[in-house]
Formats: structure tokens, sequence, C-alpha cells
């Protein structure tokens, strides 16, 4: 299968909700708790819903981080956008959002690019409103001025972990039958006497 890079956006000069002008630093652009999409908290199940509908999954295996739904959907191979929805118990909830190699292969682990506009795409028919917060001031983006655009590359090789573990498991099964037969054989000596 052939391998994809995807460019994605990602806000570099911003207007706040009460006017104020911020540039992102090029070194924050990896930061996922930098911007965070807000919906009413009583959207939550509908825009899982509407996700799932859009072919998003449940994204095991992944870090519990507090949230109530995490989703997961391939969007061009071998990356994977990466939803966490959040219900904060005030009168917005929280998306964090991600775009990562897929969580079958090895490299999961290693390129995670924070997402801001890809989600909306997806849930825009529940809530149709882009609101993003901010974190460092917790107010409300009123204009994006300009993005970077971030090329992501995937490796070379892709390493499926399944079979990687699936092949420890039986080696060490062997090992451990191996180590069995010797213990048996030690104990069998040890008391033949």
């Amino acid at each position: 299968m052939e391998v994809n890079n995807i460019t994605v956006k990602f806000p570099k000069e911003i207007v706040l909700e009460d006017g104020s002008k911020i540039t992102v630093d090029k070194d924050k652009i990896s930061d996922e708790s930098l911007f965070s999409l807000l919906y009413p908290e009583k959207h939550t199940d509908d825009i899982a819903v509407a996700l799932i509908k859009h072919g998003f999954h449940d994204a095991t295996p992944s870090f519990f981080k507090g949230e109530v739904f995490s989703l997961a959907k391939e969007i061009s191979f071998p990356w994977e956008l990466h939803l966490r929805l959040f219900n904060n118990g005030e009168k917005y909830s929280k998306i964090f959002a991600h775009i990562e190699i897929s969580r079958r292969y090895f490299e999961h682990l290693f390129i995670i690019q924070p997402a801001v506009y890809e989600p909306f795409d997806f849930y825009k028919n529940i809530y149709k409103q882009f609101r993003v917060m901010y974190g460092p001031s917790g107010k409300t983006v009123k204009e994006f001025k300009s993005n970077y655009e971030i090329t992501l590359m995937p490796p070379e090789n892709l390493i499926e972990w399944m079979p990687v573990v699936v092949n420890l498991y039986d080696s060490l099964s062997r090992y451990k039958e191996n180590i069995r037969e010797i213990i048996d054989m030690l104990d069998y000596e040890l008391h033949r006497r």
C-alpha cells in the first residue's frame, strides 16, 4: 500500500475575543493543549455518533486522559485523525485533536501533530459554530489571520505491532517450555537421590 505525506494547517497568527493578537511560536506547533475546539456539553453524545457515522472508531489502544470518547479515523494512509472529547461540567466541553501514524504501527507513538481545523469537518452538521479556545489565555479565537503549513512524512518502514507481539509471545512460550523441561530435569535429578 502506498504511504502518503499529509499537510496540516496550524494557527500562526490569531486574534482573541478580547482583541489581543497572538503569534504562535513555531516551537509550539506540537503542543496539543494549545488549541481546543469548544462545543456545548449537551452535544457530546450527538457529536460522537456523528463521528462514528463518518467512519471513526474507538481509538484503542490509547492512553486515557480523562476523555469521554476517544475516536480515530484513517484519513490518508497511514495517517489517522485522533479526537478526544471531554466533558468539563461547564457550559462548553472541548475536543483535543491530532494527526498521527495509524495505531496499527509502532511508529504511532512517535509522530503526532495537533490539528485544529480537520475535526470540524466531521461534526459541523451537529454543531455548526467553529469555536476554538486558545489554551494559554482561556479565551476563544475571534479570527485566524495566518497558518503554518506542516507537511508530515511517514517513515520509510512501518512495523505492525500485532505480528511482532504474536511472534514474541510464541518465542516466549517456547522459551518457557524449554525452561520448564530444564527445571523438571533438575527436580528429577535432585529428588532421585
